[in-house]
């Protein structure tokens, strides 16, 4: 998604399937908020552009962080 210069990615593993949610990670904010932190492990530990909603909140999750 990075490569391809997607903004948002959209992930649903099994745990948040099981509880019909979805992760939605913003690779802007993302990146941005990685040229902070030094480490991968910090910036992996700390998820700061990614949230889980209920899938039913998931397209005016989308739309939302589409606009900021």
């Amino acid at each position: 998604a990075d490569k391809r210069g997607s903004p948002l990615v959209v992930i649903q593993g099994g745990d948040e399937k099981a509880n019909a949610q979805v992760q939605v990670k913003d690779l802007r904010l993302g990146a941005q908020l990685a040229a902070n932190i030094e480490s991968r492990e910090e910036y992996a530990s700390q998820r700061l552009a990614q949230i889980t909603v209920p899938e039913a909140d998931l397209v005016a999750t989308v739309q939302k962080m589409l606009v900021q």
